[in-house]
């Protein structure tokens, strides 16, 4: 066991490691715990990041546009009169979103031929599930090379 002394930046490299050499068995289910891994923790360092990329907004991001994002609306608030005011749909948004829907288990699996093969994850404003805001599915692969894609930028490669 070693130490850590630049936990954000350590646990990124490590869950990097991970991602790359895994050769198990449940390579669907370590993409997800990495990736969950990559999204909720060193969350905190985009507050603090100077790259601009985590303010572009995703439809200028080639890698972001292979995603099968079939929604998102991130909503910033919802007004009295019924009004809905939007965030802008930046990586950091989008991160923000997936990251509520991991961490309020809105995952769905999905099985192809009775094979766990990828996942959909959806984001709700607000209490009860009505307002939804994000719903992206991945398949392995796309969960691997979505976790990579992040590590690279927490990195500021």
């Amino acid at each position: 066991m070693s130490e850590i002394a630049h936990f954000e930046t350590e646990l990124v490299q490590r869950t990097l490691h991970i991602l790359k050499r895994y050769r198990g068995r449940y390579k669907l289910s370590n993409a997800i715990n990495c990736t969950l891994g990559l999204i909720i923790l060193p969350n905190e360092m985009l507050n603090h990041s100077r790259n601009p990329i985590w303010e572009m907004p995703i439809a200028w991001i080639p890698e972001i546009n292979n995603l099968r994002i079939r929604r998102f609306e991130p909503i910033k608030k919802k007004k009295r009169t019924g009004e809905i005011e939007y965030f802008p749909k930046t990586l950091k948004i989008l991160l923000k979103k997936v990251r509520n829907g991991l961490a309020h288990q809105n995952i769905e699996p999905v099985n192809t031929n009775e094979i766990f093969t990828g996942i959909i994850i959806r984001n709700f404003y607000g209490e009860g599930r009505r307002d939804l805001d994000l719903e992206v599915e991945f398949n392995r692969n796309e969960l691997v090379r979505f976790a990579l894609f992040i590590s690279a930028k927490y990195l500021g490669d």
